[in-house]
C-alpha cells in the first residue's frame, strides 16, 4: 500500500507530462504548416485576366462560407470572416488562403519561365523550370504575363482555356509572341497548379478553421480541431489535414494600410471581418501582416490542476494588463460556456499560441 500510494502520482505526473510533450509537438508542426501557408498568400495569383476563365468554379457551402469565392473575379490572396452564422466552432474565426503552392503536390511547388528561342520555334529546351523539380508532361500549368500587372494568359485558340500540360504543343498558344525588339522575345511566368486533366480554377486554395466532428476523445467537451482544408481541382469537395487538437477558439487578426493612397505601414488592426469588401488589389496593398491566435489545452483532463480563471484573452493584448487591446484585435473567450464542460473547464491547461507573418 505504501509503494503503491507513492508509485501512483509519479505515474499520473509522467502521464500528464508525456501528453503535455505530445501536445506541444504536434502543436508546433500544425502552426509550421499554417505559417507557410500564410507566408505565400498570393504566389502565382494572376492579377488581371485576358479573358474570362474557363472553368472557374469554387465551393459553396456551410463549412465552405460563400464569401470565400471570388469568381468570377480576380482571386484575393487571404479572406476571413467571423464564422458564427456558419455553425462553426464557438463562432470562430474561418480563413482562406490562395496560392498556387498551399496544396502540397509536386507540380504545384514549380515555376518558372517560358519564352521563345532564338528561331522564334518553341522546342522544349525553351520551357525553364526554378522549382526543387523540373516540370514534367503530366504537369498542369499556368502563365502570366508579368508586364500587363501580371495577367493570366488564356488559350488564344477560342478555347478560353486558362492551363496547359507542359509540352511544347500545349504551350504554344500561351508562349510569348516574337518581339522585334528582343531576338528572344518576352519571358512569361509558369507555375504549376495540380497533374489533374481538368483543373477547375486559376489557383489553388486552402481554408483553415475549427471543425467539431472527430474529435478526439481526450479533448475538452466543446472543443474541436481545428483543420487545413485544401479544395481539390477536380472538383469542389475538400481533403481535410488535422492540425491542432483540442481547439476552444480561433482569432484572426490583420495589420492594415488604410491610408489613401496607402503609403506602406500599418494604421489599424482589423478582425476576420476587416476584409469583407476590398477586392484583391486593395488585399495585396493594405494587409501588411497577419497574427493568428488559438486557444486550445495541454495533455488531457486533471482534477488535480485548476485553471486560474474562466476568461481567456484570445488575441492582441495589453503587455500590462492582459486585456484586448482593440475590439477588432481578438476577444475575450469565456471557457466555462464550452458546450457540454460544465464545472470541468478549470482540469485543463489552457494556453494560446500565436503567430505573426509579415
Amino acid at each position: 500500500t505504501m509503494v503503491f500510494s507513492s508509485f501512483i502520482p509519479v505515474m499520473h505526473t509522467n502521464s500528464q507530462q508525456g501528453q503535455i510533450s505530445e501536445t506541444n509537438l504536434e502543436t508546433g508542426i500544425g502552426l509550421d504548416l499554417l505559417r507557410a501557408d500564410i507566408e505565400h498568400a498570393g504566389f502565382g495569383l494572376p492579377w488581371s485576366f485576358s479573358g474570362a476563365p474557363n472553368p472557374y468554379n469554387e465551393p459553396a457551402a456551410a463549412s465552405a462560407p460563400a464569401a470565400m469565392n471570388d469568381a468570377p473575379d480576380v482571386p484575393r490572396a487571404l479572406s476571413s470572416m467571423d464564422a458564427t452564422t456558419f455553425g462553426l466552432n464557438n463562432g470562430s474565426d474561418y480563413l482562406s488562403i490562395k496560392a498556387l503552392n498551399v496544396v502540397r503536390g509536386t507540380a504545384s511547388q514549380k515555376w518558372g519561365w517560358l519564352w521563345r528561342d532564338g528561331t522564334h520555334t518553341f522546342p522544349d529546351a525553351t520551357m525553364q523550370s526554378m522549382g526543387a523539380e523540373p516540370f514534367v508532361a503530366a504537369d498542369r500549368v499556368i502563365v502570366i504575363q508579368p508586364r500587363e500587372n501580371r495577367r493570366l494568359v488564356i488559350d488564344g485558340a477560342g478555347l478560353n482555356n486558362f492551363f496547359a500540360a507542359y509540352t511544347p504543343a500545349a504551350l504554344d498558344n500561351f508562349a510569348p509572341d516574337e518581339s522585334p525588339l528582343d531576338p528572344n522575345g518576352e519571358r512569361y511566368l509558369i507555375y504549376g497548379l495540380d497533374n489533374t486533366n481538368a483543373p477547375q480554377r486559376p489557383f489553388n486554395r486552402t481554408d483553415y478553421y475549427i471543425n467539431n466532428a472527430n474529435v478526439p476523445t481526450h479533448c475538452a467537451p466543446g472543443t474541436g480541431v481545428l483543420e487545413k482544408a485544401t479544395l481539390n481541382q477536380t472538383n469542389n469537395n475538400f481533403s481535410f489535414l488535422p492540425i491542432v487538437d483540442c481547439v476552444a477558439d480561433f482569432q484572426v487578426v490583420y495589420y492594415v494600410d488604410t491610408s489613401t493612397p496607402p503609403d506602406g505601414g500599418w494604421d489599424t488592426r482589423a478582425n476576420a471581418n476587416g476584409l469583407i469588401g476590398m477586392d484583391a488589389e486593395e488585399i495585396r496593398n493594405r494587409v501588411k501582416s497577419v497574427r493568428c491566435y488559438i486557444l486550445t489545452h495541454e495533455g488531457g483532463l486533471d482534477r488535480n490542476y485548476n485553471h486560474p480563471a474562466a476568461i481567456v484573452n484570445v488575441g492582441e493584448v495589453d503587455a500590462a494588463t492582459g486585456a484586448i487591446l482593440q475590439a477588432n484585435a481578438g476577444r475575450a473567450f469565456d471557457l466555462s460556456t464550452l458546450p457540454g464542460i460544465g464545472a470541468t473547464w478549470g482540469n485543463y491547461r489552457w494556453k494560446v499560441y500565436s503567430l505573426a507573418v509579415t
